[in-house]
């Protein structure tokens, strides 16, 4: 069960990727330091692989990998396993009928029924580990695979090379995001994960069609295309990217003090956009090069 839930932000950042052309891969310079940034997916398809050339040179000349989380960690995976144990369920006398909106039990009740999962077997959850399960399941049915995960790829290569890895993020502070106790936040985020459900698969397609041909806006366009049919979204969108692209971005630019080269590898939806962790170093006196 628990695997499942080691990517936490997949819903947001899955994409199919062709890496035969320019990619979403960045070459962050300063007097000190060379930082590479590749806008990158948490689950993908055998056919990501091989990746390009000019990802494994960036991935080769880094001294340090630095991932967003490493979710293999006996950590990681102890905090994740306790949350969802401890913030994930709910108490006695409480249920997704009792705590959701009439309109989200509705739709959740329907696609439910549509996809044949029962839904009793779901009714302790709270809504934020619905969602995840919901999604994950989706994405897989689609093909997508954790197990092939840029992410997952170059953790596997690090650990055989004894190459040192960073994190730029804690499993406390993602989880305390998802869990966060807000009914009403929790409402929303299950209810448009629902609503977008069966927009998934046309949404990957565009998403592929962007990234192939490196087009940063445009994939910001579709990432953010949520929040101008439905501005209430705002606060999750600002809760689960725009606040974590500042924190990234700041122990990025400590990367860029040092001596030493990174190969930093985060979910593309941080890299793109006005506040996107690469137009906030841009606004900085780094040197900043899309390969």
């Amino acid at each position: 069960m628990f695997k499942k839930y080691r990517y936490l932000f997949s819903l947001l950042l899955i994409f199919s990727l062709n890496v035969d052309a320019k990619s979403l891969l960045y070459k962050v310079t300063s007097e000190d330091s060379t930082v590479y940034i590749l806008g990158s997916i948490h689950l993908a398809k055998p056919e990501l692989y091989p990746l390009d050339e000019e990802i494994r040179k960036a991935y080769n000349k880094s001294d340090v990998l630095v991932v967003e989380l490493d979710p293999s960690s006996a950590e990681t995976m102890h905090v994740m396993q306790n949350s969802i144990l401890n913030s994930g369920m709910y108490p006695r006398g409480k249920n997704l009928k009792t705590e959701l909106s009439s309109k989200t039990y509705k739709l959740l009740k329907e696609y439910m029924q549509k996809t044949g999962i029962p839904l009793s077997s779901m009714m302790k959850m709270r809504p934020w580990v619905v969602m995840l399960q919901l999604s994950i399941t989706e994405m897989m049915r689609l093909g997508y695979s954790p197990e092939l995960g840029i992410d997952k790829h170059f953790l596997d290569q690090a650990k055989a090379e004894n190459k040192r890895v960073l994190s730029l993020e804690t499993a406390q502070k993602q989880m305390a995001l998802l869990s966060k106790d807000d009914k009403q936040f929790q409402d929303r985020l299950l209810f448009y994960t629902l609503e977008s459900m069966h927009e998934m698969e046309p949404m990957l397609d565009k998403m592929f069609s962007s990234w192939k041909v490196g087009e940063a806006k445009a994939f910001d366009k579709i990432m953010s295309m949520p929040l101008t049919t439905d501005p209430s979204l705002k606060d999750i969108y600002n809760d689960l990217i725009i606040k974590r692209n500042y924190t990234m971005t700041k122990k990025i630019e400590h990367f860029l003090k040092s001596k030493k080269n990174y190969f930093v590898v985060v979910g593309a939806g941080h890299v793109v956009g006005k506040e996107g962790i690469i137009s906030l170093l841009k606004g900085s006196s780094y040197k900043v090069a899309q390969q």
